[in-house]
């Protein structure tokens, strides 16, 4: 069996098209997913039962449904409604309010890592809870949410290949156009498997490098403030 690489070479501006079609979707997605996520955090943690439950019941149902159920109730069944959305904005919104549900369990494990003295101390200075959380807890945080955070980031740039299903032009619906055009399945899937491979090396290496700087600061302002 020999391996054709020429014929996807011949299409690879499709590739690259789809390459930045995913690249597009996720910078957008994750940081949107990560500002949702701190929000919902702060509800699921409230001591107010009328703000808690439903973040609680927000989580639950994102954690327990499939997100291609997810894309097809919000692409399919809402034009039943009148409300008809693009596939691109489809895939911002279920990957943002996938993302958030798992986010914010992130970093409200976080929050319950810092020790129970910030919050009493917050308390007994009267400062106000938005306040003191938004202030004081919330920077603490980076340490205890960046490694499981990063490895949800990498959970959505690869759950992006979902939209696909709904015909939104990223990487994996770029190699099944690639494919019916040359009909070299091999070559075509390898092909975007190692570009996946490469996206997430590359990212990870990127949260590793800007974990450790953000490390390296936060040591350093430690020893000059003593």
């Amino acid at each position: 069996m020999e391996f054709d690489f020429l014929a996807i070479w011949d299409h690879r501006d499709i590739l690259i098209a789809g390459v930045l079609t995913t690249l597009l979707i996720s910078l957008i997605s994750i940081p949107i997913a990560i500002i949702l996520g701190a929000g919902t955090c702060l509800l699921r943690i409230s001591p107010k039962r009328t703000m808690r439950w439903p973040a609680v019941a927000y989580i639950e149902l994102m954690r327990n449904i499939p997100l291609l159920i997810l894309i097809f109730m919000v692409f399919y069944a809402l034009p039943f409604y009148g409300i008809r959305i693009s596939g691109f904005t489809t895939g911002i919104i279920c990957l943002s309010a996938y993302g958030a549900a798992y986010f914010a369990e992130i970093f409200r494990g976080g929050v319950e890592a810092v020790p129970k003295g910030q919050f009493e101390a917050s308390r007994a200075l009267g400062l106000k809870y938005g306040f003191y959380m938004r202030r004081v807890i919330f920077p603490q945080l980076y340490s205890y949410v960046f490694p499981p955070g990063s490895n949800i980031a990498l959970t959505m740039i690869k759950e992006s290949s979902l939209l696909s299903m709904i015909t939104v032009t990223e990487l994996t619906y770029a190699a099944s156009d690639i494919n019916g055009r040359t009909f070299a399945p091999v070559e075509t899937f390898a092909t975007i498997a190692l570009i996946y491979w490469g996206i997430s090396t590359l990212f990870l290496k990127l949260a590793g490098s800007t974990q450790a700087r953000l490390g390296a600061h936060d040591s350093n302002s430690a020893i000059a403030l003593r």
